[in-house]
């Protein structure tokens, strides 16, 4: 296993120690990785949990997945996006307090201490009616990364079977609008079409 994902890693051009195993077990049984971080601090990590819960392939599959969210340049993406809308909200925020501020009986500027509450009510509210463009956002990234695993990997079986374990703690069949409010990734049910549909077009050989 390790040499496989060294050696995975080497293809698309990350240093081995940028590859990392952590201690997911304690935590949970779910086999999940991540990639994160930026400059020095970027890196790819797999719980230990696949050591005793997933097939090989499984693991080359989700990795290849993470190695796309690094590859990519995800975390990058996520600042930027994150960052510019932040600003987008803070700036709304300065402009509306007045008008939330008199509904609530409040005559707080929004440099008056007394004003947080309000601040705190609007910058909460304008997070909650922002989610469905975080997720999609978020959604889209995860369909990169799942295209970069299956452009190089090609072992859509395998993803689709890491995929359908998930469905143990994530709702594999959510309704479009439920998707699209509420979930950060694609559906397990999504997930797995467009592998099959991957498999379906490719029916190469799994890279060895």
């Amino acid at each position: 296993m390790r040499d496989a994902v060294v050696e995975m890693a080497g293809r698309a051009g990350i240093p081995p120690n940028k590859i990392y195993m952590y201690d997911g077990s304690r935590q949970s049984n779910n086999f999940t990785a991540n990639a994160g971080g930026v400059g020095s601090t970027a890196r790819v990590a797999i719980s230990d949990v696949a050591v005793k819960s997933a097939s090989l392939d499984e693991v080359r599959a989700v990795t290849g997945h993470e190695i796309g969210h690094y590859v990519l340049k995800h975390t990058w993406y996520g600042l930027a996006f994150f960052s510019i809308l932040a600003i987008f909200l803070f700036w709304l925020a300065d402009r509306l307090f007045p008008r939330f501020a008199r509904a609530f009986g409040s005559d707080a500027g929004i440099a008056d201490p007394r004003g947080i509450p309000v601040l705190i009510f609007i910058v909460s509210l304008f997070g909650v009616l922002v989610t469905p463009l975080t997720n999609t956002f978020s959604r889209t990234l995860e369909n990169q990364a799942d295209n970069y695993s299956l452009v190089t990997e090609n072992r859509p079986d395998a993803l689709s079977t890491a995929l359908v374990k998930t469905a143990e703690y994530r709702y594999p069949r959510p309704s479009a609008v439920e998707e699209a409010v509420f979930y950060d990734h694609p559906s397990v049910e999504r997930r797995v079409r467009t592998a099959m549909a991957w498999k379906a077009a490719h029916p190469a050989s799994p890279a060895n």
